[in-house]
């Protein structure tokens, strides 16, 4: 165990558990740069080619944005959903090719979405102590200047990894 590991605690080792590599997409196009179609777009890439769930991530996500906009700020969106029956937590990054019109706090468009869709169930919600984690690294300028400026998707998921240790 590393001495990062015994400081932070359990959460830290599930980080390369959540967030895959496979769940990266870079340099994705929202033709009408509308959250309402990158939400769509969100949600099929997280499906996985399966059209019942593409169809419950979209009605979940639009949800959750009616309640209060996800636009976190900086050319960030941290869109979530909450799916019943969801055994773990799903991350992913979408970095979009152009910025997307999301009603974000600051009004600026977004070119980052970190996705999150979690259990539903408050007894498998076990991912929050990831998931704050990764929300206060969004409030530090200098990570999400690097991520931003990660030059593909394997370098992205590189450096969430190494900076979420």
């Amino acid at each position: 165990m590393y001495q990062q590991d015994r400081i932070r605690g359990p959460e830290v080792r599930k980080v390369s558990t959540i967030v895959k590599r496979e769940m990266i997409f870079d340099n994705i196009k929202v033709e009408s740069r509308d959250k309402r179609e990158a939400i769509r777009i969100i949600s099929h890439l997280c499906s996985r080619h399966n059209a019942a769930y593409e169809l419950r991530l979209i009605d979940a996500f639009r949800k959750r944005e009616l309640l209060d906009s996800t636009g976190f700020g900086g050319g960030i969106a941290m869109p979530h959903a909450r799916i019943r029956g969801l055994c773990d937590p799903v991350f992913a990054v979408v970095r979009f090719a152009w910025p997307v019109e999301w009603e974000a706090i600051d009004g600026e468009p977004v070119d980052l979405a970190v996705v999150a869709i979690t259990p539903a169930e408050p007894e498998k919600n076990k991912h929050l102590p990831t998931l704050a984690m990764l929300a206060r690294k969004l409030m530090n300028d200098e990570f999400v200047y690097n991520l931003k400026h990660c030059t593909d998707k394997n370098q992205l998921y590189d450096y969430m990894l190494r900076e979420m240790r």
